[in-house]
């Protein structure tokens, strides 16, 4: 079966070409693979969305600030990590994006905090900007009390306007970010209710959204910036879709230095766009007992080469890489460690368009058929895929799709993956009306699509051999084609390529409400507007009563979505990162597709 490699060239956004085209200008070195400013799956906005221009400009790769000379004399204490690529390395969430948000994690504070509480990720009101929330108006609102005392690194305090500023100028429906815009969207009213407290109200109950606003979640919606500092500086271009044109004439001015007004645990010292975001700890950060962070200064590094970031860790001159299966071997044979963070990311075999008949061309589309789509899973053998990820401890058969996980909300065992079953599929097929693979359709090359890039190596490899399993087990004629993520996910939710599956890596999450209600219960969505999953989703949204109450009203909706089957996994990878001796313990947290919980790290001196 081929492998063709796609070269169709759609428009980027102008976000990432002007950064793109500021970078060459100035001669920054860029080492960044594939597509990093859009490097979430669920972050990047359809393509209907485009990111102004103007935002573009302030969004490029910033003038790089020298550090102060001081820091040469704690070089001594400098902690040292290699990432392969993350995302758009701004820090204002109205247009930051990306799979690997680590840069944004270093220097901000989310509104709803979290912590790992018995194994398992919790909201915790003692580490985020809100020390209280309730949810309130019947259900239709979330209140929050913002805590006393937060500071931003200019020394001002963090107060209930800072929240209200970003609340109505970065959570609209201009932002970058997908689940950014769908949360916009679901909002009615946004508004200060006293000294220090600021409401949500949406069209409906939202039990997600506390999830979607913390630390817990991958994305940076709850993160909040001086309104002060953010208002006083110097007014830069026009910016179209962009509202109110002041504040965003300022977005430039703002990712030139946008240190002063972040409260997070360390302080921007040096930032070179796709090369280094050199860190200093910020001694006045409200949870410094709590998360001390044993190192002064933190490099940042995106280092695209595994070979070199492999070959850094052995000589000593780092101290955590991002690694994967592939050298998980080689380090250990050097002498090296391997700590693995669970259910980073997950496989996910999506196709959009399944619950309608025939594609844009009024070509009958063969997922519209629960039983082929059902027999599509079965043909999968995952033992194969565990072996390719190397084994239990790198890839787990368990999941689904990264709306429900383990140790998210929801989850039971009986929702993972289907398994390996030949027979079953090819009397799924044959019933479906396509024996052995007869006729399927309509006798022409059935496509997967994938992209390589962040999130999980050998993702063409996984496509080939899923290919090759339904080839063998379903007699379908099968074809990978190799293209870039932006287009790819741009014809994707064009619709162009309806009812033809995608093979990807997604990170996986503790709340997948969002992901459920954009996937799935609204018209428009993104896999397949479902009257049945939309009525389980919406109650599930409603659901404002206990853990348990919540926990069941989840499952009732994953069991649905499971049922229907218009995507699936074979399981999710825990990600490897290479530790150097230095560390001598680290406990990341699950659910993250970054360095998490760096706060844990024990150094050796």
């Amino acid at each position: 079966m081929p492998v063709v490699f796609a070269k169709r060239m759609l428009q980027l956004p102008l976000l990432a070409a002007l950064a793109l085209a500021m970078m060459l200008t100035v001669g920054i070195a860029c080492g960044g693979a594939g597509e990093p400013e859009v490097a979430s799956s669920e972050s990047a906005a359809p393509a209907a969305t485009a990111v102004p221009q103007a935002a573009a400009a302030a969004t490029a790769a910033p003038s790089p600030t020298e550090a102060p000379a001081m820091m040469e004399s704690k070089d001594f204490d400098k902690f040292t990590v290699m990432v392969t690529t993350q995302g758009n390395e701004l820090f204002n969430s109205k247009y930051a994006a990306g799979e690997n948000n680590l840069w944004h994690r270093m220097a901000q504070v989310w509104l709803v905090g979290g912590s790992l509480q018995d194994g398992s990720l919790v909201l915790d009101p003692a580490t985020g900007i809100a020390n209280k929330w309730e949810i309130v108006d019947d259900g239709v609102a979330w209140e929050f009390t913002i805590r006393p005392g937060i500071q931003f690194h200019n020394g001002e305090e963090l107060d209930v306007n800072d929240v209200a500023f970003m609340a109505n100028w970065s959570i609209t429906e201009e932002a970058a970010g997908v689940s950014t815009v769908r949360i916009a969207r679901e909002i009615v009213n946004r508004e200060v209710t006293g000294p220090d407290t600021f409401k949500y109200t949406f069209k409906e109950p939202l039990a997600f959204f506390g999830a979607a606003v913390s630390e817990v979640d991958n994305t940076a919606i709850g993160t909040v910036i001086s309104e002060d500092y953010f208002k006083s500086l110097p007014l830069g271009q026009t910016i179209e879709n962009c509202t109110p044109i002041e504040v965003c004439q300022q977005a430039e001015a703002f990712e030139e230095n946008p240190n002063p007004g972040l409260p997070g645990p360390f302080q921007v010292m040096s930032h070179r766009y796709e090369e280094e975001i050199l860190y200093e700890r910020f001694e006045d950060y409200f949870l410094r007992q709590e998360r001390p962070f044993p190192f002064q200064t933190l490099s940042l590094r995106v280092v695209p080469e595994l070979s070199t970031r492999v070959a850094a860790l052995q000589a000593g001159e780092v101290d955590i890489i991002e690694a994967d299966n592939t050298v998980v071997g080689q380090i250990q044979d050097a002498g090296g460690r391997i700590v693995y963070a669970p259910e980073s990311v997950h496989i996910w075999i999506n196709a959009n368009g399944c619950n309608r008949e025939t594609d844009n061309d009024g070509v009958p589309i063969m997922c519209n058929d629960l039983r082929v789509r059902q027999a599509l899973d079965y043909a999968i053998d995952k033992t194969q895929i565990q072996a390719l990820y190397g084994g239990s401890d790198a890839f787990e058969i368990n999941g689904m799709h990264g709306i429900g996980s383990p140790s998210g909300l929801g989850f039971e065992p009986d929702l993972g993956p289907l398994p390996f079953d030949p027979d079953k599929a090819q009397q799924l097929m044959a019933d479906a009306g396509y024996p052995g693979g007869a006729g399927f359709n309509g006798g022409q090359v059935f496509p997967i699509h994938t992209w390589t890039g962040a999130g999980a190596p050998l993702t063409v490899e996984l496509s080939t051999l899923i290919c090759q399993s339904w080839e063998t087990v379903l007699g379908i004629e099968c074809e990978v084609n190799v293209g870039e993520e932006v287009s790819l996910k741009e014809v994707q939710y064009a619709g162009e390529i309806a009812g033809q599956y995608l093979v990807r890596t997604n990170e996986n999450t503790y709340d997948g409400g969002r992901r459920m209600l954009g996937r799935y219960a609204r018209e428009g969505a993104y896999i397949a507007f479902d009257t049945d999953i939309a009525e389980k989703v919406l109650a599930a949204g409603a659901m404002i009563g206990t853990q348990e109450e919540r926990h069941q009203a989840y499952y009732d909706a994953l069991r649905i979505i499971h049922d229907k089957h218009y995507d699936f996994t074979p399981g999710f990878l825990n990600q490897p990162y290479g530790v150097s001796d230095r560390v001598g313990s680290w406990t990341p947290w699950p659910l993250a597709p970054y360095m998490s919980a760096l706060w844990t790290v024990e150094v050796n001196q």
